[in-house]
């Protein structure tokens, strides 16, 4: 891993393990582990961080009804989210996505 002017030109990925292991005990060892949750992980203590609100508001959520079209109730989810939240890891890596379950025997 690089890490700029430095003296040490770089890191073995063996050693960021092991120094994220000391806060979070389940990257510990050797056996295989979700990747996709170790990077999240990082992505999140990297998040907290470098977070440039010092003291996020409270917010509440406002609620989607049905009729609301999907794209503005999107909008104001994430406006409220990034009054809470803004990095630079927040504005590489983070995003929003709908997801919909619909019942099988109603489908509702």
């Amino acid at each position: 891993i690089w890490m700029g002017g430095h003296k040490h030109s770089n890191m073995s990925p063996t050693v960021l393990k092991r120094a994220i292991a000391m806060f979070a005990p389940r990257f510990a060892g050797t056996s295989q582990h979700d990747s996709q949750e170790f990077l999240a992980y990082l992505l999140d203590g990297l998040h907290e961080d470098l977070n440039r609100i010092r003291r996020a508001p409270y917010v509440e959520m406002p609620d989607v009804t049905d009729g609301q079209n999907i794209a503005i109730a999107g909008a104001e989810a994430w406006n409220v989210h990034r009054m809470r939240n803004d990095s630079h890891v927040m504005d590489t890596f983070y995003g929003q996505f709908k997801s919909t379950c619909v019942c099988p025997k109603c489908d509702k």
